[in-house]
């Protein structure tokens, strides 16, 4: 067995070289392989030794949402089938559909995609019957990662999956916008008075101060979580077996949504039908609102002409909250390793790939996420093409939970039902606090009493 794992690690170090290894694992999921006999010193006048590639031969099945083909298959699969010479088969689905498909993988015990892409609900819902636990393995680039995502991957304290990336909203507005609405572009809103004041100004000539998603259980519940989250209340319990809603915590951040829609009207009502952060910013890059929380990717797509109206008038900060100067909410994602995947010593090979230097540098550059390689936000062309990182290094002082839990959609459902119907202009804040709260404990419960919690 540690002729084995000695082997990998050297042999991936050398060809694919992403630092220190996750192998270890590898180690204890596969058999011990037999060590060839030493080939005799070439000759001087013999042509240069090949080395072979660590993976030549084998084949690899990648499971990702279908936001990651530009970048996952596009750029990372042709580097790793270079550097290992493994075969890579790509799979990608909707992200609203992949809590299905997992379901299903989970119900027949499907080994065969070997490495999933995965968030924080994900590790909470199917870590323990899907994926394979990484948390006794303490591989050196591990400690190298921000500890926040690689919290946000672990649950009950065992490690589902490894992050790429250390992805939060942050604030982002558009500076042509602000002096057409006669405000200052150098000074965006520092607090929710100020966010709807600038709000109110920016709605006009058919367009909106803002927009924000409640398309679907997932977006409607991340759009309360990134208002709430700077109350400074928590909505779960530690334990996950209580939600706090109807609270004056959570009265205060209904109650600022349902002003800026119902009341005041400066949030696009259209977002009730918008479910994706991606579809929010095509609005923001057509020039169609005036500020919002994005996503720091969301950045570079503003840069690039063949996608965006407002080319080199995007302005990024942190986003202005209701109690505490800001808060956030985070969209961590990594990937994990099928437990039911016979291809694991390959499986590990490619979550070590995803946050090796070279690939997290792609990360921030290409992708525009702020990566999950603390070293990486260093590198100076990281620093000179991504400036929207510095927004990210200040929001990260402040909360930005996502509640990632077994019971995520369940009670995200709760929040969408009741929060579109206030928003439609039926019932009170109050109302829809006291709703949600009954119907998400509710779902809490159940989930509780299922698995003997």
């Amino acid at each position: 067995m540690k002729v084995q794992k000695n082997l990998s690690r050297r042999k991936f170090l050398r060809l694919a070289g992403s630092g220190a290894t996750l192998a270890a694992v590898s180690a204890a999921c596969t058999p011990a392989a037999t060590v060839a006999p030493t080939a005799a010193k070439p000759a001087a006048t013999s042509a240069p030794a090949v080395i072979a590639k660590p993976f030549a031969g084998k084949e690899l099945t990648v499971f990702a949402g279908n936001h990651h083909d530009t970048n996952v298959r596009d750029l990372w699969i042709p580097l790793f089938q270079e550097k290992t010479g493994a075969k890579v088969t790509y799979t990608s689905i909707g992200g609203g559909d992949a809590d299905a498909k997992y379901a299903v993988f989970l119900a027949s015990q499907d080994g065969s995609q070997d490495v999933m892409y995965s968030w924080e609900t994900f590790t909470a819902k199917f870590g323990r019957g899907l994926f394979e636990d990484l948390s006794a393995f303490k591989p050196a680039l591990l400690s190298q990662l921000n500890p926040t995502p690689v919290k946000a991957l672990t649950f009950l304290g065992k490690l589902y999956g490894i992050p790429f990336d250390s992805n939060m909203a942050i604030f982002m507005w558009n500076s042509e916008l602000y002096e057409k609405a006669g405000l200052d572009p150098n000074k965006p809103p520092e607090n929710w008075t100020q966010f709807a004041d600038y709000s109110k100004k920016l709605t006009k000539d058919g367009n909106f101060g803002t927009l924000f998603t409640l398309g679907d259980p997932n977006s409607s519940f991340f759009t309360f979580i990134s208002i709430y989250n700077s109350t400074g209340g928590s909505l779960l319990s530690d334990d996950q077996k209580k939600i706090f809603v109807d609270t004056p915590e959570g009265l205060q951040a209904m109650e600022a949504f349902y002003n800026g829609v119902v009341k005041d009207k400066w949030i696009d009502p259209a977002g009730l039908t918008i479910n994706s952060s991606i579809e929010q910013g095509k609005v923001f890059r057509g020039g169609k609102i005036g500020h919002y929380f994005a996503f720091p990717n969301h950045y570079t797509l503003a840069q690039d002409a063949t996608q965006s109206q407002i080319v080199g008038k995007g302005r990024t900060g942190i986003i202005p909250g209701l109690k505490l100067r800001s808060a956030s909410s985070n969209g961590f994602e990594g990937y994990s390793m099928n437990r039911f995947s016979k291809n694991k010593e390959l499986a590990m090979a490619w979550l070590e790939f995803t946050v090796s230097p070279e690939v997290q540098k792609l990360v921030a550059m290409k992708w525009g996420r702020p990566p999950a390689l603390a070293a990486t936000f260093n590198d100076a062309e990281v620093k000179s093409s991504s400036p929207q990182f510095a927004a990210v290094s200040e929001q990260v002082k402040y909360p930005a939970a996502r509640y990632g839990s077994p019971f995520y959609f369940d009670v995200g459902t709760a929040f969408n039902d009741h929060m579109n119907t206030l928003l439609k202009g039926n019932g009170t804040p109050k109302q829809a606090c006291e709703k949600i709260q009954a119907d998400a404990q509710k779902a809490i419960d159940a989930y509780w009493a299922k698995v003997g919690g």
